[in-house]
């Protein structure tokens, strides 16, 4: 691990602090190894496996409904934000950290012998969302560690990098398994473990990493406030929205926004194989790669933007871009075009990268500085509740327009609906991103004063 850490040490830019080298260089290996085995439960991905290894096991309808379970594990994990916080509030960092990487890594491992069957679908469904729910307690926990090891001065810019890494070892990850799969479907169980194992090299890189001052951090958090209980969140939810009318107007809007947008992953997933009839390597391309290894490529320009804009003013513009590609999968599927849904992977990744922007640091143009984790807070369980009902509304339309039998256009039943719900999802987006255009004229110049104000 010294020579691998002093490898990635020399990635560090020279204004880089001595002090926070050796741990950037031991996470950005944690990075590169965990991202990887994460890789295989991403939505677009272990979607499109099931899609494809249990398509003999089950009717479609079926098969389609945990399509949709797949899509909504990772809303699911996040809503239990809270319960993290609380169980981790008081004690050690990375120990706790280093037990839910072996969880992920264990659960995922177990994919690999899931067998065939309907059993084993419901088994892989279960692991994917326990390594999701045990992955969101990681995500909880890291701010922690960077506020402690990162100065402010470059803090921005090495979870930047962290960000940009995770999702380049994410579309690689989809290339490896979809081009494998394509060639030696039995190949499944070890390739799934291979890759689980290469976890292993966080798990070891994060035991040797240490947080600055933790004996300082760890008794502050035992006499601070009591940490919020999961079932709070609600109500601290509520309370936010009710004292900011301006905020609560900018989570309905991308309430909005999100839903429809979230109404287009499981609908790929399911006509790329029942229209189109793809193997493992495009539609994993389609529904995940493209759009994770266009993100790095996008948030540079997305990110010089949003330092000079206030985030109403920024997602009054970028999410036009959602419309854009929720439109032209749209316009894919009712011409059979492949091209078309390429097209829409790639925007799917320049939103997405200015929405992962917006969505770390947006709620800070409107968070009075004592209270911005319960703005946070309250972003993350509405985009969970979003993300919750998006595949289930999406998969759920679906089902009863192919029940229907409607074939208006002569294009195919499944085409027909496929077409209906992308609409529906083109309609909501242009609804958000009117209401945000709505929000900053109502706003005016005083979006420019809070931009200031926050800076």
């Amino acid at each position: 691990m010294g020579p691998l850490s002093g490898y990635f040490r020399s990635f560090l830019p020279s204004a880089f602090p001595r002090l926070a080298r050796r741990s950037y260089a031991l996470e950005f290996l944690t990075t590169i190894c965990f991202s990887t085995t994460l890789g295989i439960v991403e939505g677009g991905v272990i979607s499109n496996i099931a899609k494809r290894r249990f398509e003999h096991v089950t009717d479609a309808e079926r098969l389609n409904f945990f399509v949709a379970v797949l899509f909504a594990a990772p809303e699911m994990a996040n809503i239990l934000s809270f319960f993290w916080s609380g169980l981790s509030h008081g004690r050690a960092k990375i120990p706790f950290i280093n037990a839910l990487q072996l969880a992920v890594i264990l659960l995922i491992g177990l994919i690999a012998v899931a067998p065939v069957s309907m059993f084993g679908l419901v088994a892989i469904v279960l692991l994917s969302i326990g390594a999701r729910i045990c992955w969101s307690g990681i995500i909880t926990l890291r701010p922690t560690v960077w506020r402690a090891n990162y100065p402010a001065t470059v803090r921005a810019s090495a979870v930047g990098n962290f960000q940009t890494v995770q999702y380049i070892m994410a579309g690689i990850v989809g290339v490896v398994m979809g081009s494998v799969l394509n060639l030696y479907p039995r190949y499944f169980p070890p390739l799934v473990l291979a890759i689980a194992a290469v976890g292993l090299g966080a798990f070891f890189a994060t035991r040797r990493q240490r947080v600055r001052r933790e004996r300082r951090i760890l008794r502050g958090e035992l006499t601070a406030e009591p940490v919020l209980k999961p079932w709070q969140g609600p109500a601290v939810v509520w309370r936010v929205l009710r004292k900011d009318p301006l905020w609560a107007r900018f989570m309905l809007w991308m309430f909005v926004l999100g839903l429809g947008n979230m109404l287009v992953g499981p609908i790929l997933t399911i006509v790329l194989r029942e229209q189109f009839d793809l193997g493992y390597l495009r539609s994993i391309l389609i529904s995940s790669s493209i759009t994770a290894l266009v993100m790095p490529l996008s948030i540079p320009v997305w990110a010089r933007y949003l330092d000079r804009s206030h985030v109403v003013r920024f997602r009054a513009r970028q999410t036009w871009v959602f419309v854009g590609s929720a439109s032209t999968a749209c316009l894919g599927v009712l011409f059979h075009r492949i091209e078309l849904l390429y097209l829409t992977a790639a925007l799917q990744g320049i939103a997405y990268g200015g929405g992962t922007l917006a969505w770390n640091l947006g709620h800070v143009d409107f968070a009075p500085p004592t209270h911005t984790s319960q703005y946070m807070a309250s972003h993350v369980t509405l985009n969970g509740i979003r993300g919750l009902l998006a595949p289930f509304m999406a998969v759920g339309l679906y089902s009863v327009l192919v029940a229907s039998g409607l074939d208006a256009l002569g294009i195919g039943v499944t085409a027909t609906a496929a077409a209906a719900v992308l609409a529906v999802s083109a309609a909501m987006c242009v609804v958000g991103a009117a209401g945000f255009g709505r929000l900053l004229t109502h706003m005016g110049d005083r979006a420019t004063l809070a931009r200031a104000r926050s800076a």
